[in-house]
């Protein structure tokens, strides 16, 4: 059986634990600390950030789990890789917005122009976009991320697309590396200490 029959859809009533579970994955990662500084408004403000990708891939695109939720893989389809500020209202994301602050939102408005610029250098033929992935603190090492990973890589060779996906976590990338993908682009945020690896995974990739 392929690993995208075995591992489960997200649904929306099981949204805010996802929410919770990636918030706590994403602590320690260099975007968070970038937008939140302050550990204890990290903690406090994550789930509202991580909200708006998880609602908007929820209903434009295709958030796959585990059975416990221990793990979340968040896709955007191809001719759908970009969010839109209508379709994102749509999914709640103003609520999010006005209580994330300022300062917050203010970094976020810059590595977000930043992403969507290299998403564009990086690929422009027809893909899908890894938009999120994370596993609980408590369960990584354990292969989460690999299935997770593995199950998104299978449906976009079934389509014979590519994938692309972003990280700001320097010890992802010979990770990523091992499933096929490429750094097609990288670089700094402005202003930051934060690196950007833009990644490609030809449709196809035997390895």
């Amino acid at each position: 059986m392929s690993q995208i029959d075995t591992l489960p859809r997200l649904t929306k009533q099981q949204l805010p634990q996802a929410i919770a579970m990636i918030s706590r994955a994403f602590h320690k990662d260099p975007l968070s600390i970038y937008v939140y500084p302050e550990g204890a408004e990290r903690i406090s403000r994550l789930p509202l950030l991580f909200s708006i990708p998880l609602r908007y891939c929820s209903r434009y695109g295709e958030i796959t789990t585990t059975p416990e939720i221990t793990g979340a893989a968040c896709w955007l389809p191809p001719g759908s890789t970009t969010m839109h500020m209508g379709q994102m209202l749509l999914t709640g994301a103003l609520t999010s917005i006005f209580k994330m602050g300022s300062p917050g939102l203010k970094r976020l408005a810059i590595v977000d122009d930043y992403t969507r610029n290299m998403h564009q250098r990086c690929i422009t033929e027809p893909h899908w976009y890894l938009m999120v992935l994370g596993v609980d603190p408590k369960r990584q090492g354990q292969g989460i991320g690999s299935k997770l990973l593995s199950a998104g890589i299978e449906r976009a060779d079934a389509s014979g697309l590519p994938c692309y996906l972003e990280t700001m976590n320097p010890d992802n990338v010979p990770l990523y590396q091992k499933f096929g993908f490429a750094v097609a682009n990288e670089g700094d945020i402005p202003d930051s200490n934060v690196h950007v690896w833009g990644m490609v995974r030809p449709a196809g990739v035997h390895l």
